[in-house]
């Protein structure tokens, strides 16, 4: 009894059409994830700026308002440099998978051509 089972490879596929039609989006989501992660880091950036504002002006009425920014600004500044990070992992991913398609290219079309070459 046969099993046969799909994994995600790195192999060529039968039509290269199929390859490149099913991942067309994927730079793009590698792309807005990054981008996303940025300007989220950005706007961490500012409102940090902000909150260093109020402490220098030593006031000690803002305190606790200055405490509860800066609990909740660093988890998610940590989260949007995550998301930065994921998006150019998603753009690196692409780029390796296309090149291992070309490569596969070339395993198999080379010895044709070697063939061919050395015939004349």
């Amino acid at each position: 009894m046969a099993v046969s089972t799909r994994s995600l490879s790195l192999t060529r596929p039968k039509d290269a059409r199929e390859l490149y039609a099913s991942n067309a989006v994927q730079p793009y989501v590698g792309l807005a994830f990054a981008a996303t992660g940025l300007m989220a880091l950005v706007v961490f950036f500012i409102i940090s700026a902000v909150v260093a504002g109020w402490v220098s002006d030593q006031d000690p009425t803002q305190l606790a308002r200055i405490t509860t920014y800066e609990s909740w600004l660093f988890p998610v500044s940590v989260a949007a440099i995550a998301l930065a990070k994921v998006g150019i992992a998603v753009v690196l991913f692409g780029v390796v998978r296309r090149l291992w398609v070309r490569v596969e290219g070339i395993k198999e079309s080379l010895p044709a051509l070697i063939q061919r070459g050395s015939g004349s």
